[in-house]
């Protein structure tokens, strides 16, 4: 255990903004090692050109049950299990992550579009009806949202979200409970989702995963259910840990760049990937693996050591960033680092992004006045999956 390094994750800042010394280390030590909650060490990346390089290369695993991988923590945890995709060989990775993919392209998302259209609506509908002057916006919107966008279109019945949203909660250890509770509740989730995607599929996304179109491969029943159950956990999660950080962001400082969006009526696209890259996840990094020498801009990584990629460093990193804290929608900037890379490039990217834009389109035109309803800190929450406004108190 290498007790004399600093550990990871760095101390958070208050709010959204990226952990202090992220700063400082971009500066003075950007190939610095840090120790994980579990004892081990990897080398912190904060830097954008070497995240970038990183997370196209494929030197770096993110198989976490390679031999040589450290552990993130001592604890149980869903990246260490060896039915998730990045866990699978090379082969049996490249298959389900072409079928995911191809579901998830541009021309299938924008098929999707109205149906998140019809969901953010009515999310707005049962805020408003009963002439409440307002309410707690996660609980009611930037949580639901993707939960209910991600559940139809797999066809699960509105009746067990609430399910999926504990079973998931248990499989990404985004909510407390003893490892007993957990492990109930995960093995609950995996026979629920086996009865999914055994079922004949109606709805427009499982049909494309279990009978994908244009390909003569078919994912096994296996393959089905640890794709589906991590759409289903983390699939939701992030955009909704996303959604809830991106209307905080909007809402602060009395709400002023919140109007500015109202006033000029930015292109609500341009403005979710200004706002990805603005409160993107907060204060984790994703752990890679080498299993070749690696030579990144800053420094070389050796066969088997680790390195941890801090995305929000990197995306608040000045050299590519100029004036990183502002808001500026249309910004030129590089390729976003925050959905990977290469063969890990996350299948789910236009999903999630269409989620944050039509989220944030039909909040401004339903609800232009939003405010925040309290002068006092709103909670957040360090999680698996990241910093999660847990609360937003607001009127409208």
């Amino acid at each position: 255990m290498d007790v004399d390094l600093p550990a990871f994750p760095l101390p958070p800042a208050s709010g959204l903004a990226p952990a202090a010394d992220f700063a400082r280390r971009r500066a003075e030590c950007p190939f610095g090692r840090v120790r994980l909650p579990s004892g081990d060490s990897a080398i912190l990346l904060v830097r954008h050109a070497d995240v970038a390089a990183a997370v196209s290369s494929p030197a770096l695993s993110r198989n976490h049950l390679l031999a040589q991988a450290p552990r993130r923590s001592g604890e149980p945890n869903f990246l260490y299990d060896p039915d998730l995709l990045i866990n699978q060989s090379a082969q049996a990775h490249a298959t389900v992550h072409r079928i995911a993919t191809r579901a998830m392209n541009h021309e299938r998302v924008a098929a999707h579009r109205p149906v998140i259209h019809r969901i953010a609506d009515a999310l707005v509908d049962t805020m408003t009806d009963d002439g409440r002057p307002g309410g707690d916006l996660v609980a009611e919107y930037t949580d639901r949202l993707p939960l209910l966008t991600i559940t139809r279109l797999l066809g699960i019945p509105a009746e067990d979200c609430d399910d999926i949203r504990r079973w998931s909660g248990a499989y990404t250890h985004s909510h407390p409970g003893t490892p007993q509770e957990r492990a109930r509740l995960v093995a609950e989730f995996g026979a629920y989702v086996r009865e999914v995607v055994t079922a004949a599929p109606r709805a427009a996304l499982l049909a494309d995963l279990v009978h994908p179109p244009d390909s003569g491969v078919r994912l096994s029943t296996d393959e089905l259910v640890s794709l589906t159950r991590l759409m289903l956990s983390a699939g939701v999660e992030a955009p909704a840990t996303v959604l809830g950080r991106a209307m905080l962001r909007l809402l602060a400082d009395d709400a002023a760049d919140w109007r500015t969006f109202v006033r000029r009526g930015t292109d609500p696209l341009a403005m979710a990937d200004e706002l990805l890259r603005l409160v993107y996840a907060g204060n984790v990094a994703a752990l890679r693996t080498a299993t070749t020498d690696l030579v990144l801009p800053s420094g070389t990584v050796s066969r088997g050591g680790a390195v941890l990629l801090a995305w929000i460093s990197a995306l608040h990193d000045p050299a590519v960033h100029p004036r990183p804290e502002a808001l500026l929608p249309g910004r030129r900037a590089p390729k976003f680092v925050g959905f990977g890379g290469g063969r890990h490039y996350c299948p789910g990217r236009r999903l999630g992004r269409a989620i944050l834009a039509v989220g944030l389109d039909r909040l401004r035109a339903r609800l232009p006045g939003l405010r925040l309803a309290t002068d006092g800190p709103i909670p957040i929450a360090e999680r698996e999956v990241g910093a999660v406004v847990t609360r937003l108190p607001v009127r409208w």
